[in-house]
């Protein structure tokens, strides 16, 4: 006979992300503990950690930070991050609420998560130094999870092999950032301009929006007037009739990978982004000459024009494609 108890909990996020460390408190949210394992509810998780439900069908329900999308079960406990299935525990529903699990929650967010029922806590760090493995996980399915190596994964979990016991804690390997590749240029010089008459347009559509507010995970503009890093460049790309996906892990799919001494106007450029530690891509922007991009980050500043040619961009730099 299942053991269900219910508390009422204060939430205490800590978070890393771009040139800020963030703590916040939410309270009176609700923690189920179903046979000492603990739940809490998913809309909370969702809003935490800026998550947008973007819909589903009869086997998910699918959400997007801006990074990359999440495929959440309708039942079972096969979730889908972007192309790789891995395990959680099933949702469970209360009262008509879904709820996921603190193992689940690390393994689906990249967060630690950890609960004090006797003081009503539960903290949340992201990003996550430690990754949960479940029965089933295997090595390689672990290193596409992390976007890592196996080198790399045995280097910091030495005593780990295949089969993998589950509810073992695992140190992520985070790829530290890069030593700058190209050094910035103080003088200016003259812009050349991507032969299409769409990276002109393109440009001058996104700095007409300067200053819109960021929101992490935005639900579509019209209906949020925000943007998070993805969502701005799907909008201004679209407006000109360059289909872009929602992610910026899935941009980084689209178009020619050059270097990045090509880089040219009308191109997007990829980044790391401090709140993730499992080395995905996390911030895009567009270039717009003189070492300079279009791009959106927590308001302020909202949209505006960043200098990718510095030390701290070049340092998380990974990758730019050309779309054009």
């Amino acid at each position: 006979m299942a053991i269900v108890r219910k508390f009422q909990m204060t939430i205490f996020l800590s978070q890393k992300d771009f040139f800020e460390n963030i703590r916040r408190s939410f309270k009176n949210k609700t923690l189920i503990d179903n046979n000492g394992i603990s739940y809490l509810a998913l809309d909370d998780v969702l809003e935490i950690l800026e998550y947008d439900l973007k819909g589903g069908n009869a086997r998910f329900r699918f959400a997007t930070d801006g990074s990359e999308f999440l495929s959440l079960p309708r039942s079972g406990g096969i979730a889908r991050r972007e192309d790789v299935n891995f395990r959680i525990d099933p949702l469970i529903t209360d009262q008509g609420k879904l709820y996921v699990s603190l193992r689940s929650i690390n393994r689906l967010f990249n967060v630690d998560v950890s609960a004090n029922l006797v003081k009503s806590q539960v903290f949340i760090r992201q990003p996550a130094l430690f990754f949960i493995t479940f029965k089933g996980d295997t090595l390689r399915s672990l290193t596409k999870l992390l976007n890592t190596t196996v080198n790399k994964l045995l280097a910091l979990n030495k005593n780990l092999k295949e089969p993998i016991p589950a509810g073992i804690r695992l140190r992520i390997p985070t790829t530290q950032p890069n030593s700058p590749t190209v050094k910035g240029n103080t003088k200016k010089s003259s812009v050349r301009i991507k032969q299409t008459d769409k990276a002109p347009t393109i440009i001058a559509l996104g700095t007409t929006l300067i200053g819109t507010r960021y929101q992490f995970g935005a639900a579509p503009y019209p209906r949020s007037k925000r943007f998070d890093c993805s969502s701005y460049l799907q909008y201004i790309f679209g407006k000109n009739g360059v289909a872009l996906p929602r992610t910026s892990r899935a941009q980084a799919t689209v178009g020619k990978r050059i270097g990045q001494r090509d880089i040219e106007p009308g191109d997007i450029i990829f980044f790391r982004r401090p709140r993730y530690s499992d080395n995905r891509i996390g911030h895009c922007g567009v270039d717009i000459g003189n070492g300079r991009m279009l791009n959106t980050y927590s308001s302020p500043p909202g949209v505006t024009i960043t200098r990718w040619k510095d030390p701290y961009w070049l340092s998380r730099y990974i990758t730019a494609s050309e779309i054009l």
